[in-house]
């Protein structure tokens, strides 16, 4: 077995309360290296085709990568996989913190969860040692306060992964948390944790990541953090808050709604919510992941005034980017406490801030329009920049109180409940909220919302990009044509950083060659920039054989017109963009040698990724085509 794993899996049939562990087969690892690379293979083994997400054949996965864990830069991260209820394909969510090196100290590389328990429960891991106990005590805990109460029961060196009450109450919205405040967010995989009544894992060990050559490992560090690109001090002083303002002027972010520009959220108003602003809130004190040097994550107090925070004693995270975005400058908000206020209930009651901020804007332009009315907002004024109904429109969602119950699963399922009003205006693709990054500004996105296995992502390359040092061809972006190598080679970097365990941002901050070097020194198999593109495209490939099995073809989601410009922005610095998507998806699908009209892979390509397997399975899958 390659170094970098613990060489085991753990899993837990929820439903007869049988656990059992199984060894890590060292060909999956060398193939799909960890995290959801392995996930993906191993669900599309082990679940049934068209698989309920909320039901028992869903498997629910936790997994680490090799990276995690150890003194690799920004080893830190753990996913969850699943069929997400958002959009009934493949689903993941990524986050940082202390539970996926813990997990590796605990003595396994991930956990698999498969049926429904019969009563709330959740499992203590320690040193090896799994065991269900009952969680009735702790359903209906807000985060914050069951991790308190799971710390001070099992000690405070041990780590908590969980779902709040919004997971439990079946939102689509909901995510999986750790350390109270980072969230696997994205696919709503907090609902089928909750779907499978397991309110958390609690995992505690003292062992260590072993490593192929951990001296060699040392070196690279000292070597590659003298190597910084400029995105590292931009992390390390403001997080990712840094580039909030810049983003809103340049196009990068959405503005009411994606309907608007940066004049409708100028920088006077945008540099309330960013940088400087952010870091100046009373008793900001930055704090780092395991083995990170950036140390970007930021913790605050609001513990006055109107949007005094209340969950955690006054404390809350700081708020990100993409909340800061999809809160603030995308509903013309520029009240910080209010968005520090929305991050703490969003923290507490476990729910994605990107797909609360997308809910949010389709709700206010509806109502902004006549389509809504006050009376069927419960008397909320939901108008651009109301911090206050904002604010409460969050509570009323995390609840599912009165007209929140209609908006907790997302823009989707309410625009199917208000009778498809305001389609324009309902910004998802396939039922997942877009992030805060906009394709008028990076063309390359629209390909990734579109055609990645999970829809609306701006975590699955194409724009996040492969790194400094890697020596790709410099393109115009509004010249459509051309890109599909380039887009390939960032799809398939960013797919083995989010399976081995890397967090992506820090990635960035670091050279490209860092991730094969590193890769090499841990499990002691040779990795260079070929070895990543080939992992990383069989990764992709995986994921997407996990969609096209149920007959999902991507080319039958639905594409907002306001995503790709159409019509274009009459003014703002992306003026007159219109996406051309057709083109973009046209040539990275034939770069990638799948079909133009049903995105099935061809046999010779599954050949030389070395997916024999799936030959057989090709031809039952009955997949549309466009």
């Amino acid at each position: 077995m390659g170094r970098g794993y613990m060489g085991k899996l753990l899993n837990v049939d929820l439903s007869s309360g049988q656990i059992a562990a199984e060894t890590l087969d060292e060909q999956l690892c060398q193939d799909y290296i960890g995290g959801y690379g392995l996930g993906a293979r191993l669900l599309y083994d082990r679940m049934p085709a068209r698989a309920a997400p909320l039901g028992p054949d869903n498997i629910l996965g936790l997994l680490t990568g090799p990276l995690t864990g150890t003194q690799a830069l920004i080893g830190s991260r753990f996913v969850a996989v699943g069929k997400s209820p958002k959009t009934d394909t493949w689903g993941d969510g990524n986050c940082g913190g202390g539970w996926g090196p813990e997990l590796k100290a605990a003595g396994y590389d991930g956990i698999l969860f498969r049926g429904i328990a019969d009563k709330p429960v959740y499992l203590l891991i320690e040193d090896g040692r799994a065991e269900l106990r009952d969680a009735g005590d702790l359903w209906g805990m807000t985060v914050s306060d069951l991790e308190d109460g799971l710390l001070a029961r099992h000690g405070k060196d041990a780590q908590v992964v969980s779902i709040g009450p919004a997971g439990e109450k079946l939102s689509y919205l909901a995510a999986i948390m750790n350390e109270k405040e980072r969230a696997a967010g994205r696919s709503g995989l907090g609902a089928v944790m909750g779907s499978k009544r397991l309110k958390a894992v609690v995992v505690h060990g003292s062992q260590k990541v072993p490593v192929a050559d951990s001296d060699a490992l040392k070196e690279m560090r000292r070597k590659y953090v003298k190597q910084t690109a400029r995105f590292f001090d931009t992390l390390r002083d403001y997080g990712t808050a840094g580039i909030t303002a810049e983003s809103a002027l340049s196009g990068d972010s959405p503005i009411r709604n994606w309907g608007g520009s940066g004049l409708d959220f100028p920088e006077e108003r945008a540099k309330r919510i960013s940088d400087d602003a952010v870091v100046g809130v009373k008793g900001y004190k930055r704090y780092a992941c395991h083995a990170c040097p950036i140390g970007c994550g930021g913790r605050m107090v609001q513990d006055e005034g109107e949007f005094a925070l209340e969950y955690n004693e006054g404390k809350g995270h700081k708020p990100e980017y993409e909340t800061l975005c999809m809160l603030g400058s995308n509903l013309l908000n520029d009240d910080l406490a209010s968005l520090i206020k929305v991050n703490e209930i969003c923290n507490a009651w476990g729910i994605d801030t990107i797909s609360l901020g997308g809910t949010l804007g389709y709700v206010i332009e509806c109502y902004e329009n006549g389509l809504l009315t006050a009376q069927q907002l419960d008397g909320l004024e939901m108008r651009w920049g109301n911090a206050r109904a904002i604010v409460d429109m969050s509570e009323k969602i995390v609840r599912r109180d009165g007209v929140g119950a209609v908006l907790a699963d997302g823009v989707r399922q309410a625009w199917e409940r208000f009778g498809r009003l305001g389609t324009e205006y309902a910004i998802h693709v396939h039922g997942e909220e877009l992030p805060a990054h906009d394709p008028r500004f990076t063309p390359g996105l629209a390909t990734t919302y579109t055609l990645a296995p999970t829809p609306g992502r701006h975590t699955q390359g194409g724009v996040i990009g492969a790194g400094s040092g890697l020596d790709l061809p410099e393109i115009d972006k509004y010249t459509y044509r051309g890109h599909a190598d380039n887009h390939l080679k960032s799809v398939a970097c960013t797919e083995v950083v989010n399976a081995a365990g890397l967090c992506i941002f820090g990635f960035l901050s670091f050279p490209f060659a860092s991730l094969p070097d590193q890769l090499s020194a841990v499990t002691g198999w040779q990795w260079d920039a070929d070895a990543v593109f080939r992992a990383g495209e069989r990764i992709f490939t995986m994921r997407h054989l996990f969609n096209l099995r149920d007959g999902h073809n991507p080319l039958t989601r639905n594409v907002p017109r306001r995503m790709i410009g159409d019509p274009p922005l009459k003014e703002g610095n992306v003026r007159g963009v219109k996406v051309d998507i057709h083109t973009l998806n046209g040539e990275f699908l034939d770069r990638l040698d799948w079909d133009a009209r049903t995105t099935v892979p061809s046999e010779a390509r599954l050949r030389s990724l070395g997916m024999e397997f799936a030959l057989a399975d090709r031809a039952a899958w009955q997949v549309p085509a466009v």
